[in-house]
């Protein structure tokens, strides 16, 4: 275990002396003070459509974007390591080259569920009477709708979504450049789930949707946060489930990609 300790004191300094890193884990802040107090005063000077949509878009990124944000943090890790051929190096020590990625892994899981509860918690605390909608005939306070219960269950599921990310990135992109071309590529696809709000979504077509991972989690918040009760809904608990197996198979899938990329020894 103590060999772990030095590992994570090694990973926090290497993170805060690296600028985009220092970004990232200071993300959840950021988000915080935009979504929680410039938008809404944005809201203000919109028409209540356009303010619907805003919040609405919001609060998908929310959902969405801190764990995104910590898996990249990791996939950029990785790949670093890769570049510098030094994740190698971690096989001939008492680490192996599996127990540094899981090592970086857990780490990075738990940075993605204090970011959501901090991002996610904070807005619910400070920010809850801003985001108020008229949605479908119904004034709807998104984020007084979602009780804390839901806001630590998703926490802890979505963090998943971090290690998959983290774990394809390093997977596909050879180097930082290739990296942020699909960080970009990424950040359009965590959008998606907004579509589930669409007529053309709302029954068993917003399961096409289920083929990225984040739906799942995100889809059970919205149908809380907006009052959908449409038959062909899943249970809150229900979408949770499925997304949390699905991320735990895409990760250890992606786990074992990223090793044989690595040609990795010492299993």
């Amino acid at each position: 275990m103590k060999k772990y300790f030095g590992l994570f004191k090694y990973e926090i300094k290497t993170i805060l002396k690296d600028k985009f890193g220092f970004i990232l884990i200071i993300y959840p802040l950021l988000m915080f003070a935009i979504i929680g107090f410039v938008l809404p005063a944005a809201g203000n000077n919109s028409t209540a459509e356009m303010t619907a949509l805003l919040f609405v878009i919001v609060m998908v990124m929310s959902l969405s974007f801190g764990s995104y944000m910590a898996g990249v943090l990791l996939g950029f890790s990785l790949i670093e390591n890769k570049d510098e051929n030094t994740i190698h190096g971690i096989a001939v020590t008492p680490v192996t080259v599996s127990g540094y990625i899981l090592f970086k892994l857990v780490y990075i899981y738990m940075f993605s569920v204090i970011g959501n509860l901090f991002l996610i918690g904070g807005l619910k605390i400070f920010a809850a009477e801003a985001y108020v909608i008229e949605y479908g005939g119904e004034t709807l306070n998104l984020l007084s709708n979602i009780s804390w219960g839901h806001v630590f269950i998703f926490s802890f599921v979505n963090s998943f979504f971090a290690a998959s990310v983290a774990l394809l990135l390093a997977t596909f992109a050879s180097n930082k450049i290739e990296g942020f071309a699909y960080l970009k590529a990424g950040g359009i696809f965590l959008l998606l789930p907004l579509l589930s709000l669409l007529s053309f979504f709302s029954d068993g077509k917003q399961y096409i949707l289920g083929v990225i991972p984040n739906f799942w989690p995100t889809k059970a918040m919205l149908n809380i946060m907006m009052i959908n009760r449409h038959p062909s809904n899943l249970n809150f608990y229900l979408y949770m489930l499925i997304g949390f197996l699905y991320m735990i198979v895409l990760a250890a899938f992606s786990f074992k990609l990223l090793k044989r990329k690595l040609g990795a020894v010492g299993k």
